[in-house]
């Protein structure tokens, strides 16, 4: 279903060049901070767990370009940025990629990247790299957590390692894109274009959210606005140059824009255009059009003032290219305008883990000396690409159901928080360097084995242990364990327990 509005405007002559907005602009595999205008860009310690980084030596790149964090382990599921936000709050996260030959390759890796558990779009920077570009992704998701996860990781694809240049998070305000589910889905950013103009993207300090305005020019006429906009009465405050000229065309003529300019994959996008009446305001400065999208009335009668107006649609499908029709009215004085427009594609989110499983297993991560590089971001989603060691379910209730680390040279402890993870059949920890107690695991109702030897336990033997019904096997040999083996377990039918050398009492 088409959902539209319409948002009038206000004429302001003030200046929108506001602070940048509060977030994270961090500098992948640079070792100091750096200043660009006014944005301070960070180093990426802290952030990120695992990877090494390298300098491009190319000549006249920008400081946030001229270092990449890159990812050469080719056992890892997943490579994560971690990063602190506010639960409920919506984020625009951009990636960017320089390549560089860092690797000493001729062409950049190819491979995916994966927000929140959610595989978010795959990555390739060839066609741009060969022309000396650099590439960025955008997305814009509310933070379902207190900390958001975007991971780079391998794909059938992948024949050389996985790299960043730049990662960006900034929070954007409650107005912003507001008519969609984010609880259900993300907006991934296709086009956002001002119109009749040529030159450079405009980005920060023009637009304090630091998104990114190309321009565009098709071959009709362009015209400049004579009244400047005060973008704080757009929901999604767009800046106020973006909309300082426009595509129009003459008086009776219907204008056509074939935008944007490359073919779309066939899906469900949101689509915001933005309109003004670039003349002096006067009581005649109005045009009245009809907007169709491929042949598809989106709005009817639409009254362009001065002021500025802007429509969207937030479930418009859309597949190859996409023509905007302007037709005027027949008593309109002037012709068709338009200024600027964004359209991103709604992308669904993916299901993640249920929050008790993350709670526990980031705690038991916490608790280790040495977890798995990849022991970063969701647990278990995407499929594919889960922990390693960890065995999740595939229904829409994400559960890890298994914990296979044998002889994987962990060492540390096993928190307590272990028995909340109540779907756990198997945690088979043999042949590490694992210490302190036991803990109390009546909870695990579903688990069949608990295999925890050939390590460093002490204290006694739980006797919960004996009341779980499905336990099958116990092994606990070579381990620092005292004290008895409780009756519970003695006396437990069907179950195999192995308890040899530790200093047990008879």
């Amino acid at each position: 279903m088409l959902f539209l509005t319409i948002k009038q405007l206000t004429v302001s002559i003030c200046q929108w060049n506001l602070p940048a907005k509060e977030g994270y602009y961090i500098n992948c595999g640079s070792t100091e901070e750096e200043t660009l205008g006014s944005i301070k860009w960070i180093e990426d310690e802290g952030f990120v767990k695992t990877g090494n980084i390298s300098l491009i030596n190319t000549t006249g790149l920008i400081p946030i370009l001229s270092s990449v964090r890159y990812f050469p382990d080719v056992s890892a599921r997943k490579y994560c940025y971690s990063i602190p936000v506010i639960k409920g709050d919506k984020y625009l996260i951009r990636t960017t990629y320089y390549y560089g030959g860092f690797d000493g390759g001729k062409e950049p890796p190819v491979f995916d990247q994966i927000i929140d558990g959610t595989r978010w779009s795959t990555v390739n920077t060839t066609e741009d790299y060969s022309k000396g570009l650099s590439t960025y992704y955008e997305i814009i998701m509310a933070a379902h957590s207190k900390t958001l996860s975007v991971c780079l990781a391998r794909n059938s694809a992948t024949v050389s390692s996985p790299f960043i240049s730049a990662l960006e998070l900034v929070n954007l305000d409650d107005s912003m894109y507001n008519s969609t589910d984010f609880k259900s889905y993300a907006l991934t950013t296709v086009a956002r274009n001002r119109f009749g103009q040529n030159g450079s993207i405009v980005s920060y300090p023009d637009d304090p959210y630091n998104r990114y305005w190309a321009p565009f020019t098709d071959g009709n006429p362009t015209a400049d606005c004579h009244s400047n906009i005060s973008s704080s009465n757009f929901w999604n405050i767009p800046p106020g140059v973006a909309l300082s000229s426009a595509i129009t065309t003459s008086r009776g003529k219907q204008l056509t824009v074939e935008w944007p300019p490359a073919s779309l994959p066939n899906g469900s996008y949101y689509v915001a255009l933005y309109f003004q009446d670039n003349r002096t305001p006067s009581p005649w400065s109005w045009r009245i059009l009809d907007v169709s999208i491929n042949g598809n009335d989106f709005y009817k009668g639409l009254n362009v003032s001065t002021d500025g107006v802007m429509i969207y649609a937030t479930q418009l499908q859309l597949s190859g290219k996409t023509q905007i029709a302007l037709t005027p009215d027949n008593n309109s004085p002037v012709g068709p305008v338009i200024n600027a427009g964004e359209m991103l594609q709604i992308k669904p989110l993916g299901s993640r883990t249920a929050t008790r499983d993350v709670i526990a297993m980031e705690e038991f991560a916490r608790n280790l000396k040495n977890p798995p590089s990849d022991w970063s971001g969701d647990p278990c989603s995407p499929h594919g690409n889960s922990w390693t060691g960890v065995i999740c379910s595939t229904n829409d209730q994400i559960r890890v159901e298994s914990l296979k680390l044998t002889n994987a040279g962990l060492s540390g402890f096993l928190p307590s928080s272990i028995a909340n993870m109540t779907a756990l059949q198997s945690i088979q920890l043999s042949g590490n360097n694992l210490s302190g107690p036991i803990p109390d695991m009546s909870n695990l109702k579903n688990l069949v084995a608990l295999h925890l030897d050939n390590n460093q336990f002490s204290g006694s033997i739980p006797s919960s242990l004996g009341g779980l019904e499905n336990l099958k096997e116990l092994f606990l040999q070579n381990n620092n364990l005292s004290g008895k083996i409780p009756d519970s377990l003695k006396n437990k039918s069907g179950l195999n327990m192995q308890a040899t050398g530790n200093n047990l009492e008879p």
